[in-house]
C-alpha cells in the first residue's frame, strides 16, 4: 500500500443543440512509450495544503486549459497507484463538473501541448487513462450531466 495523495480537476462542459463537449488536454513531447504518441487526459492537478478540493480543481483547470470556470457539482472520483522516484503513491482524483465563464481561453501553462473540446462520447474512446474513460462512460450511462 502506498502513500495516499489527492488531486482535483474538472470536466469542463459546453453544449450545442445536439452534442455535449468536454475539454481534454494533450501532451505530445516526451510522452512515455505506453502513452505514445499522445497522452490525452482531463485537466487536473495536485491538491495544495490550505486549498479546498474545489479551489484546486478550479486552479488546475485555469492553469492547464486557460478557462476560468464555475463549478456545477461533483462529477466523481478516479483512483490509481503509481511509483515515482522509488515511492508508491495511491492517488484519489476528485472531478467536478464545470462551466467556462467564457469560451475564449486565457493563456495556459506549457504543461500540455493542446487544449481542445471533444464530444463527450469521443472522450470515452480517446482518453489515455482507463479510469478517466470509465468515469466519463459512467457519467453518460447514468445521465449525470448537470
Amino acid at each position: 500500500m502506498g502513500t495516499p495523495t489527492s488531486s482535483a480537476g474538472g470536466i469542463l462542459i459546453r453544449r450545442d443543440s445536439d452534442n455535449v463537449f468536454i475539454v481534454i488536454v494533450e501532451w505530445e513531447k516526451g510522452v512515455e512509450e505506453k502513452w505514445a504518441p499522445i497522452l490525452r487526459q482531463l485537466p487536473k492537478g495536485g491538491h495544495h495544503e490550505g486549498e479546498t478540493l474545489e479551489q484546486t480543481a478550479l486552479r488546475e483547470v485555469l492553469e492547464e486549459t486557460g478557462f476560468a470556470a464555475k463549478i456545477l457539482g461533483k462529477a466523481g472520483e478516479a483512483r490509481w497507484s503509481y511509483e515515482r522516484y522509488g515511492q508508491v503513491w495511491d492517488e484519489t482524483i476528485h472531478y467536478y463538473f464545470m462551466e467556462p465563464l467564457t469560451l475564449i481561453p486565457r493563456e495556459h501553462d506549457d504543461e500540455f501541448d493542446n487544449v481542445r473540446w471533444v464530444r463527450i462520447e469521443e472522450a470515452t474512446r480517446i482518453l489515455s487513462y482507463p479510469e478517466e474513460r470509465a468515469l466519463v462512460s459512467d457519467i453518460i450511462a447514468d445521465r449525470r450531466l448537470p
